[in-house]
C-alpha cells in the first residue's frame, strides 16, 4: 500500500533510510489497519476528509499538509479523524507558540549535531512484540544543554511522524550522568511545553515512561512533571536502578549491547543511520521549509486555540505549585 504520494514539499524524500532507522517494511501499514479493522478505502476516505477540513481552515498554512503527515497523526490517534484534526492544528500552531522548542533548528546547532552523532537519543530500529517503539535518552556530558537536546528530540520526532508504523512508545531516560546543573536548566514553562508538545502535537501513545538511576535532586523535577501529566501517564511511570532491572519489563534484545542489551545493532550504527537520514539534503531542506512556511495566522482562527499564549495547554501553569 502506497501512502504519501501527495508530495507538497519540493524534492522531499521523506522515507530516506527508513528501513534502517525504523525497520520500516512493506506491509507494516496494512498490519496496523488490520489491527484497527480499517480498510484501505476507509483510510483513503479519512485522509480525504481531513484534507478537506484542512483546506477550509483559514488560519492554517495552506499547501503544507503531506498525506504521510495525515497518516502519521491518524496512526498515533488510533485512526480517530476528529482527534487527528486537533493534533494537526496543534502541530502547525506550535511553531509560533513554542519557538524555543520548535524554531531555530536549521541548520543544526553544533550542540544538536554533537548530540545526534554521539547518541543522546537512541531509537533502535527493532520494536517489541506488541509493535511498540523504545526511545532511549541518556546524558553523556556535564555541559549538556537541555533545551538543545529537547529540540533535537522533536526534530527526530518529525522524521518519525512521516515514517513511523509502531503503535506506541516506551520512553527510557538514563539519568546516570545527570548533574545538578542539568536539573537547574528545567523550569515550569519548559517542562509544560515539552510535555504538551509530546502529547498534544505529536500525540504519541506513551505506553511507559521508564526512569533509570534518577538522582535525589531529580525527584523535585519529577514532581513538577507529575503535576501536569495526565493520570494515565503518571500510572505508567516507573523508576529503576540500572538497566538490568528494566529488562524484566522491556525486551533485552531491543537494547544495544552498550546498554546491556543483546541487539545486533550498536549505538554507533543507530546514530550513523539517523545522521544519514535527517542530515540528508532532503530532510535539511524540509526543516528549512518547515521553519519558513509552517506559520499560523491566529487572526484568522475561527475558534479559540487550545494552546495558551504562554505555553502548552491553557491554564497548565497554574497547576505548577512551586512551593
Amino acid at each position: 500500500m502506497t501512502v504519501g504520494d501527495s508530495n507538497v514539499y519540493p524534492n522531499f524524500n521523506y522515507s530516506i533510510n527508513a528501513n534502517k532507522v525504523l525497520n520500516v517494511r512493506d506491509g507494516d501499514i496494512e498490519l496496523l489497519l488490520k489491527t484497527y479493522n480499517i480498510t484501505k478505502n476507509a483510510l483513503e476516505d479519512m485522509i480525504k476528509s481531513i484534507r478537506e477540513w484542512y483546506e477550509k481552515q483559514p488560519h492554517l498554512p495552506q499547501g503544507q499538509l503531506h498525506d504521510r503527515m495525515i497518516l502519521g497523526h491518524l496512526i498515533v490517534r488510533g485512526f480517530s479523524v476528529e482527534q487527528c484534526k486537533e493534533k494537526i492544528d496543534n502541530y502547525f500552531s506550535s511553531m509560533d507558540r513554542m519557538p524555543d522548542l520548535i524554531a531555530g533548528r536549521t541548520p543544526l546547532s553544533p550542540n544538536m549535531g554533537k548530540y545526534l552523532r554521539e547518541g543522546y537519543w537512541i531509537i533502535p530500529p527493532m520494536k517489541t512484540i506488541d509493535n511498540h517503539r523504545i526511545v532511549i535518552f541518556r546524558i553523556l556530558n556535564p555541559d549538556m544543554v537541555v533545551l538543545d537536546v529537547a529540540k533535537l528530540g522533536f526534530l527526530m520526532g518529525d522524521y518519525r511522524l512521516f515514517n513511523e508504523t509502531s503503535n506506541g512508545d516506551h520512553w527510557v531516560f538514563d539519568f546516570t550522568n545527570a548533574t545538578l546543573s542539568h536539573a537547574l536548566q528545567f523550569n515550569p514553562m519548559l517542562i509544560a511545553n515539552i510535555y504538551y508538545h509530546i502529547t498534544s502535537c505529536y500525540a504519541l501513545k506513551l505506553k511507559g515512561i521508564h526512569l533509570i538511576n534518577l538522582p535525589s535532586f531529580g525527584h523535585s523535577i519529577l514532581a513538577l512533571f507529575k503535576k501536569i501529566m495526565k493520570s494515565k501517564h503518571v500510572s505508567r511511570l516507573h523508576l529503576y536502578e540500572g538497566f538490568e532491572s528494566i529488562f524484566k519489563v522491556l525486551p533485552k534484545e531491543v537494547f544495544p549491547k552498550e546498554l546491556g542489551g543483546t541487539a545486533a545493532v550498536s549505538v554507533k550504527e543507530i546514530c550513523d543511520n539517523w545522521c544519514d537520514a535527517i542530515l540528508s539534503e532532503s530532510w535539511r531542506n524540509f526543516y528549512c521549509h518547515q521553519e519558513k512556511h509552517f506559520r499560523v495566522d491566529e487572526n484568522k482562527r475561527p475558534s479559540a486555540s487550545k494552546i495558551g499564549d504562554t505555553f502548552g495547554v491553557e491554564g497548565s501553569f497554574r497547576k505548577l505549585d512551586l512551593d
